[in-house]
Order: structure tokens, then sequence, then C-alpha cells
């Protein structure tokens, strides 16, 4: 039995209130977009996180030897800073709804690296698992009203994206994990933190007034990065530490419903076979995790 073992209700909770953060992440990032570009709203996000984590790496700076700093860089470039600007990029031309579905895609990306290059042992009862995932991923990318098809080009931004996504979960397995998850969690911010503010300096960011106008666009991007980059990731960590990976990775299923809700609410153009699709890629999700048990 796991150390620090929650009831079930507090355990779902904390899973549906992660969701909601990583969930409502894709519409902060299409209002943040509203003023700034996406080059300035992936920086601002992990600046925002950076400063978060700055009083814990600063009390835990005595565990980080300088083996880590690569990894650190690593792990940064590939969780974080990268799939930020991505998301941001896709986000000027694509529903902060469908971006949210796009994104289930990672735990699959995740397996496939793994299986690929991590000698991640294979089983072939997840297969079937990958392969409705994928029809489901390609059914995203390809789908328009009316079952029509209408590729959106930029959508690979975001599938992209969940391909770092999937290298870093392996970054961080193989790297990282002889170090408590606050720790390197704070030592990949700080290490990216500092090539954020460079991005953002040298997009003429500090330039920009903070008056009325842009004020809704950076409370969104510091949103971003304080919810959806800071918390949600220490929220994440600690449902693994109550229960297990597998449990905590059940929050995939939940945010493209929220990002779903949150595009629906917005006015956003949301296509049936979008909707389809997306519980296709669900599903294949849930026959790969079911198949680890």
């Amino acid at each position: 039995m796991p150390e620090n073992k929650k009831p079930t209700i507090v355990i779902f909770l904390a899973i549906l209130g992660l969701a909601i953060i990583w969930g409502s992440s894709f519409i902060l990032v299409k209002k943040s977009l509203a003023h700034y570009s996406a080059l300035q709203v992936g920086a601002l996000r992990i600046c925002s996180a950076s400063l978060f984590f700055i009083p814990i790496f600063l009390k835990r700076f005595k565990y980080i030897e300088k083996k880590y700093t690569l990894s650190f860089l690593s792990a940064g470039l590939t969780g974080n800073l990268i799939p930020a600007i991505l998301f941001a990029i896709a986000g000027q031309h694509l529903s902060s709804a469908l971006s949210g579905m796009l994104n289930a895609f990672t735990p699959l990306f995740t397996l496939i690296i793994g299986i690929l290059f991590f000698a991640q042992p294979f089983l072939w009862k997840q297969m079937t698992g990958i392969l409705v995932g994928l029809i489901g991923c390609l059914g995203l990318l390809f789908a328009g009203q009316g079952f029509n098809i209408d590729f959106n080009v930029h959508a690979l931004w975001v599938v992209l994206a969940t391909l770092l996504y999937g290298i870093n979960m392996h970054i961080v397995k193989t790297k990282l994990s002889g170090l408590h998850p606050l720790t390197s969690t704070a030592g990949i911010f700080m290490t990216i933190g500092p090539l954020a503010l460079g991005l953002l300096y040298s997009t003429g960011f500090f330039e920009i007034p903070l008056d009325n106008e842009h004020l809704w666009a950076f409370i969104s991007a510091m949103a971003l990065g304080l919810f959806g980059s800071a918390i949600g990731m220490l929220a994440f960590n600690q449902i693994i530490k109550w229960t297990s990976a597998i449990i905590a990775s059940s929050v995939t299923y939940m945010i493209p419903i929220v990002a779903l809700g949150w595009g629906f609410m917005d006015g956003e153009a949301i296509y049936f076979s979008q909707i389809i699709f997306m519980f296709v890629l669900l599903a294949g999700i849930y026959l790969v995790n079911k198949s680890k048990a």
C-alpha cells in the first residue's frame, strides 16, 4: 500500500482539480495570444513557473549535484520550454478545444518512445491500444465538419509537443529518478528560467506597456505558468505519491473534456467528428493502460 494513502474521495478530487488546471491551459494560451506573440506567451509561462520554484530551489539546492545540470536542461527543454512555445504557436491557428484533445496523445508517445529507445518491455496486447490511439489522433488531425476531411497542418505543432512530452517522461525517469520530485522540478525550472527570460527580452516584451489592453493577456500567461506548469506539476507528483503513476495518469481522460468545455463556452467551432475521434483516442489510452495492470 502506498505511503500516505488518502481516502478515495480525496484522490478523486485531486485528480479532478488537476484535470481542471491542465484542461484550462489551452484556453489560457488562447487568451494570452490576444496581445502577445507565441514566443512571448511560451517564455512568460516558463518565467512565471520559475519564479514560483525559486524558494523551493533555494531550500533544496544542497541536494543538487552538478552532474544533473545537463539532465535538468534536456528535461526542461523537452517537457516545458519548447512545448510551451509549440502550444502557443498552434494556438494561433487551432481552437483551444482541438489542442486539448490532441494533447491526449502524450501517453501513447511515451509508450512508443519507451519501447523504441529506452528498452521498455513491449506487450503485444498493448498493440491494440496503440493502433486505436493512432486512429483517434489521425482522425483529430483530419476531422472536419460533417466528417469531411479538413487537415490543419498547424495541428502538427501539438503532435510535436506531445512527442517531446513523451521523450521528457523518459529523461526524468532515467536521469532524475534519484532526486526528490520537488528537487528535480525546481532544478529544471531554475535551469530553463534564464533561457525563457532571455527569450522574453529578445522579443521586446519589456517594452510593451502593461495597460488595461494587455492586462488580461498578461494575467492569463502568468496563470499558465503558475497553475499549469508549477502547481499542476506538484499536484501530479503528489497524486503519484498517494497512489501510482497509472492512477495519476487517469487525469489524461479528463483534460480533453475540460478543454472541450472551455472551447464550447468560448464559442469555438467544435465538430461532432472531433468529439468522436477524441473518445477513440482516449479508448486507445485506456486499452494501453489496461494492458499494464
